[in-house]
């Protein structure tokens, strides 16, 4: 088996979950199984993947342990030596892990794949601007804490992941560090090709000022520094340890999630519509 796709839940939208699944379950190539990690719901998802009859998948539940230990703990599972990533209320184009599977058959230098991404409301969707598409741009974007791959969207060789160790931070904010770990592995790189619908959910409009994650970004840029890496980037490095140290100071407050507000509006204004009815699932 080459591909192993690795979800991890949380008292997850029953709905956006089950579009999520059959989104990966309608891929294109077949030679894939599908990890979920059930991670500590205060109603477990089993109920719901009840509905859902197929050997492909497999469901672990474990205690409430963050994003990063669910995941480790589902990719500890997996039998593929190519590990893609979907979050439980994203989807997948049918056709994204047969392109990922490629770049990664036949390119032997890169470890890690992203693809571009469209944002998504319950019924419209907008493309997201373009990701960088070579390795050295993306990690220019990486250490200037800028938007360099898209988490949901990746596809990474998990030999190169059991070198670094996994996720390293064991709770959200994982995702930098994980990409800039995987770096000195090998090339990342993105598709040009839009494959991955990243969900713009409407709950939690209203959220904590998000200290834990400055602090997990702040661990990965001042490992990297202290171990003398990207010495190319060591200024945009230096610049961003000072933002992340003066968040990580900052007072916490509950404020309004403004941006997601702004982009919501924006992509059920101007963008087109979203099948709903091509990702819901049914059951045969």
């Amino acid at each position: 088996m080459d591909i192993s796709v690795v979800m991890a839940c949380r008292n997850s939208n029953k709905s956006a979950l089950l579009m999520a699944v059959n989104s990966i379950l309608n891929q294109s190539c077949i030679d894939f199984e599908l990890i979920i990690v059930d991670d500590g719901s205060d109603v477990p998802i089993e109920n719901i993947m009840k509905e859902v009859e197929d050997k492909r998948i497999r469901l672990y539940c474990i205690e409430a342990a963050g994003l990063g230990a669910a995941l480790n703990y589902g990719i500890s599972k997996a039998k593929g030596k190519y590990i893609a990533r979907l979050d439980d209320d994203d989807v997948m184009c049918s056709n994204r892990l047969k392109i990922q599977h490629y770049i990664l058959e036949n390119n032997p230098k890169v470890v890690c794949v992203g693809t571009q991404i469209y944002f998504k409301t319950k019924s419209k969707c907008i493309r997201y601007k373009p990701f960088p598409l070579t390795h050295d741009l993306i990690l220019k974007r990486l250490v200037q804490l800028k938007q360099g791959m898209a988490h949901t969207a990746l596809m990474f060789r998990k030999e190169a992941f059991d070198a670094i160790g996994g996720y390293r931070i064991k709770g959200g904010g994982q995702d930098i560090d994980l990409m800039l770990q995987l770096s000195m592995r090998g090339e990342l790189m993105n598709i040009g090709e839009y494959l991955n619908y990243y969900n713009l959910s409407s709950q939690g409009l209203s959220v904590m000022y998000p200290v834990n994650k400055f602090r997990a970004y702040l661990f990965a840029f001042n490992s990297i520094k202290e171990e003398s890496l990207f010495d190319k980037f060591r200024n945009e490095i230096d610049k961003t340890i000072l933002l992340l140290e003066k968040k990580v100071n900052r007072k916490r407050y509950f404020i309004p999630n403004i941006r997601k507000i702004i982009l919501i509006i924006f992509v059920d204004i101007f963008g087109r519509k979203f099948d709903s009815d091509k990702y819901s699932f049914s059951k045969s």
